[in-house]
């Protein structure tokens, strides 16, 4: 049992560690479907802006290894590219 708590802490240590690929990937596929949606309004326009600079930030963050800011950062891109997408999805 002595032995299992500190592997326990180890292995979450190294999961959190870990360069947010998954979520950088979820959030480059949100941008580009929300770009190769054809209806554009003004707020559509802002969010995928917005977007795209908060997918810059967590590339950028990886490169500092800041990986849970990266995470953070990239889960909020992928967020906005889907309410961008909605927003170009509106009649």
């Amino acid at each position: 049992m002595r032995l299992a708590i500190p592997f326990v802490c180890l292995l979450l240590a190294a999961c959190a560690t870990s360069p947010p690929v998954q979520e950088m990937a979820a959030a480059r596929t949100a941008i580009q479907m929300a770009q190769s949606l054809p209806r554009s309004s003004h707020m559509a326009e802002a969010k995928l802006k917005s977007a795209e600079q908060a997918l810059s930030e967590a590339a950028e963050a990886i490169k500092l290894e800041r990986y849970e800011r990266a995470r953070q950062l990239a889960v909020s891109a992928k967020r906005k590219a889907q309410q961008a997408a909605k927003l170009k999805q509106k009649p």
